[in-house]
């Protein structure tokens, strides 16, 4: 396979759906097949540009051409990664049948209710989809300890990506935001966000959102 044709099943909805069973598989019964597909719908509905792009019926639709592929044109059509992906997962099942299965459990979560958090709390690699920035944040200019506070860290940031803030800050306030509104409660905010994101908490988000508009505010008012 060309290798640019391979990345259709070494990145994107397919590798996300195969890895999502693999870890469940991996997890020797602690994560439930189901559970960590309705954390797949979850995460993809979760911004509107995502199911503009790729709705989950159409995830759904890209597993059963894969397996069509697959029964058709053997393994050797697709990527090893894939392949190796894929068979540790189906643990024996046919490959083109496991895809299939895949498909057809996606498109039985999708037409059920969204899971909330409260029944089916957020996943560290939920957390590490839905907020990369804060993430990132934590990782660059917190974690390391080279500012004496959270607000100073803030403060570092928000003067480091000066003056290209308008394509920087959008992304991490807005993300901020999110957590603000999802998780209004601190045990809420505990079990789902700071599990993951250790430094997160109501303050440390309101700071971040407050300093960026500040900036913008002060720095950008003609723009």
């Amino acid at each position: 396979m060309i290798s640019h044709t391979g990345t259709v099943f070494n990145d994107g909805p397919v590798r996300r759906v195969v890895e999502t069973a693999l870890r469940a598989q991996q997890s020797q019964g602690a994560l439930n097949l189901v559970d960590e597909l309705r954390r797949f719908v979850r995460t993809t509905c979760a911004a509107d540009t995502t199911r503009w792009l790729l709705p989950v019926v159409s995830v759904a639709a890209l597993l059963d051409h894969t397996a069509d592929l697959l029964r058709s044109e053997g393994p050797a059509l697709f990527p090893r990664t894939f392949t190796g992906r894929l068979d540790e997962a189906r643990d024996g099942v046919p490959g083109d049948e496991y895809l299939r299965t895949l498909a057809g459990l996606i498109r039985v979560v999708d037409q059920e209710p969204e899971a909330g958090f409260a029944d089916l709390p957020l996943a560290g690699w939920e957390a590490a989809a839905r907020f990369p920035e804060l993430l990132r944040l934590g990782a660059n200019w917190i974690h390391d300890g080279e500012y004496p506070s959270l607000s100073d860290a803030v403060t570092a940031f928000v003067e480091a990506e000066h003056p290209f803030c308008s394509e920087t800050f959008p992304r991490p306030a807005a993300e901020a935001q999110s957590v603000l509104v999802t998780f209004p409660q601190p045990a809420a905010l505990s079990a789902n966000v700071t599990r993951w994101i250790p430094w997160v908490s109501h303050d440390a988000l309101r700071e971040i959102i407050r300093r960026i508009d500040d900036h913008m505010r002060n720095e950008h008012s003609g723009s």
